[in-house]
């Protein structure tokens, strides 16, 4: 596990070195920096296979190939025997080596055979060309800028940065985006002129042209499927394999646990393959946490488990995790990733976790709500679902909604207008602004009311629309190419996936130099995910129903039975705390407000003063602002975090 950085097209005396600076937090291990006359690269290492060996930038035999890497490639050992057999000699022991004659050999061709996470430059001088790549699902983030014949790189923002050639703005486009998402969706960041290199593709350039392609997609089917007489079977081998693949390492390993079926699966199978395991978990000290859960399976598989507690003066460490962040993420639940990273790191230096699962086999609430909602589409006429369910919805008392309503939290009045809206108007959204809707945290209302005169009327955008219109290239779009849950699903891969969900667990991770391994996101269990029939995902109420029936042999019924718990931090408890009410006063006071420029100081007002209330949406919606105006006071005005 590294970060990688470099340039191309340009010199810079010391913006290698202030590169690798920037980044010690990946890689404190080592470092390395090559000079290829048009090509400059850089690397800081953190050493997990072959501590002694493995040093960076990797070479070829003939000196033409050099690569950094960042990640892991788990079937690096059949790999590296392959290519002995060719004629390769190997150095060390590490799987750098195999990304350097792979491409020696088979150059953008090796990339399908390479299972694992990562980010890696290649200068093949043999072209004098600089190919970056990213690996299937974006576990490894890489982030670039592009003008005038200069390509600048890295795997941090703060990296590109440190280049005198990259200007610190922010694009106003990504605010709107930002606010209705929680998010800048991929390939743009706040940042104007950084982008980020999308999962899955590749970009290289040549004779001064930039050119970027997608080298793998998920692969949906509309059959043959794997036969249900062999699903099981076929997952228990795959998952046992991947889960077997991330634990090779040469210090120690360790596994978040939650008691959820994800992590719990995770860890008894690391405990069926042997030794002792360590357990981490996080809770909020409240009545909704699941420390207790996970505490009982730890005493029931034996590990030695640790547990952290997620607290109000907790809050003070929000501005640190969003300079980690760089790409802000709308929700406060990040502070708590960097809590769980922080102490897990002091234990061990590799941690298995089970992001991913709820991806392939439909465990998130949002799942279930859009299948049932496009099967009562085409049962109810759309006049009668608009004006009498929707409004029958509408007026509905919140106190009834709440009992449907996956969060134990009060999903108030805006949360049941969201509900109503959603049915009203979903035949006039494609697959991608439906999926959308259900997770937007200011609706388009939402942000015109927001929005300052000056800002609102040049910078909104149709997020939604946008996207579908990015997604109409692909499978995905075509509602006859597959089921409908897996274009949901597959959708997820260009979007939440590598946008939210993977980024905050790297970057959490990386803050505390700890490397994170997700075996559910293994290369193969990913094909066989796509190839099993839908009713294998989900079923009725049921979610993940192959895992789960899977995990009946290895975890107690109270784990494999239980509902999806989701994972948040319960703002509704941290209201009123003096730490989360300093923070908002620093962030959102009407002054504050004002000379940001983004929004009415009334509007912000208004919806700091809703928090008493407790809504669910409306205590997210404040955080999301603190959050993005924490971002702007570190990157654009340079504070301190």
């Amino acid at each position: 596990m590294c970060g990688i950085f470099g340039f191309a097209g340009f010199d810079e005396p010391g913006a290698l070195a202030r590169m690798g600076d920037a980044i010690r937090h990946r890689g404190p291990d080592d470092d390395g920096f090559h000079d290829g006359g048009s090509v400059h690269l850089g690397m800081r290492r953190l050493a997990i296979i072959d501590l002694a060996g493995g040093r960076q930038p990797a070479v070829s035999e003939d000196g033409s190939v050099v690569v950094v890497y960042n990640g892991e490639i788990y079937n690096h050992r059949p790999l590296m025997a392959e290519l002995t057999e060719r004629g390769h000699r190997f150095a060390s022991r590490c799987d750098t080596e195999v990304i350097v004659h792979a491409w020696e050999d088979d150059g953008l061709q090796c990339l399908p055979r390479l299972h694992g996470m990562f980010a890696f430059a290649v200068h093949d001088r043999r072209d004098d060309s600089l190919t970056l790549v990213r690996d299937r699902v974006g576990m490894k983030p890489l982030y670039y800028h592009w003008q005038d014949g200069r390509l600048v790189f890295g795997s941090e923002i703060k990296a590109i940065l440190q280049s005198t050639h990259v200007p610190r703005r922010v694009d106003p486009a990504g605010i709107d985006a930002f606010l209705a998402l929680r998010y800048v969706p991929n390939p743009a960041t706040l940042f104007e002129g950084i982008h980020v290199l999308p999962a899955a593709h590749y970009l290289r350039l040549k004779d001064g042209r930039l050119e970027i392609r997608r080298w793998w997609d998920v692969p949906l089917t509309t059959g043959p499927y794997v036969p249900d007489a062999e699903a099981l079977e076929a997952f228990d081998e795959g998952f046992t394999r991947a889960v077997r693949s991330h634990l090779v390492s040469d210090v120690p390993v360790g596994a978040y646990l939650s008691g959820g079926v994800d992590s719990s699966a995770i860890v008894a199978e690391m405990a069926r393959l042997g030794g002792t395991v360590r357990t981490f978990a996080l809770g909020f000290g409240t009545a909704t946490d699941e420390t207790g859960q996970a505490r009982a399976l730890a005493d029931r598989l034996g590990t030695q488990h640790t547990e952290i507690i997620c607290r109000p003066e907790h809050f003070d460490l929000l501005p640190k995790m969003i300079w980690h962040l760089e790409r802000p993420i709308g929700d406060a639940l990040i502070l708590a990733y960097y809590l769980l990273a922080q102490e897990t790191r002091r234990h061990v230096k590799v941690v298995l976790a089970g992001e991913g699962a709820d991806e392939l086999f439909g465990g998130y609430s949002f799942h279930k709500v859009l299948l049932w909602t496009e099967r009562y589409r085409r049962l109810v006429p759309g006049a009668v679902n608009r004006h009498i369910v929707a409004e029958a919805v509408r007026r509905a008392p919140v106190d009834v909604l709440d009992r449907f309503f996956v969060f134990p939290a009060h999903l108030g009045r805006e949360g049941r207008g969201r509900v109503a809206d959603f049915l009203a108007g979903y035949d006039t959204r494609g697959l991608y602004g439906n999926y959308t809707w259900l997770r937007t945290l200011f609706s388009p209302a939402d942000r015109a009311r927001l929005y300052s005169p000056a800002f609102g009327a040049t910078r909104m955008l149709d997020t939604m629309s946008a996207h579908d219109a990015y997604q109409a290239g692909r499978p995905v779009a075509d509602a006859g190419s597959a089921n409908f849950l897996d274009r949901l699903l597959a959708l997820q891969f260009d979007d939440w996936l590598q946008d939210f969900a993977l980024l905050r667990q790297d970057k959490s991770s990386m803050a505390h130099s700890l490397e994170l391994r997700l075996p559910f996101l293994d290369a193969d269990l990913v094909d066989l995910a796509f190839r099993l029939r839908p009713h294998w995902k989900v079923r009725g109420l049921a979610d993940k129903v192959i895992e789960r029936t899977w995990a009946q042999r290895v975890l107690p019924p109270e784990n494999t039975r239980r509902k999806k718990n989701p994972f948040y931090l319960p703002g509704e408890f941290f209201v009123d705390q003096p730490a989360v009410a300093r923070l908002i006063e620093r962030t959102l006071s009407p002054d504050a407000v004002r000379r940001r420029g983004y929004f009415e100081p009334a509007a912000v007002r208004t919806l700091v003063e809703r928090m008493a209330g407790r809504e669910f949406i409306v205590v997210k919606q404040v955080m999301a602002l603190v959050i993005l105006e924490l971002w702007h006071q570190i990157f654009i005005d340079g504070d301190a975090p």
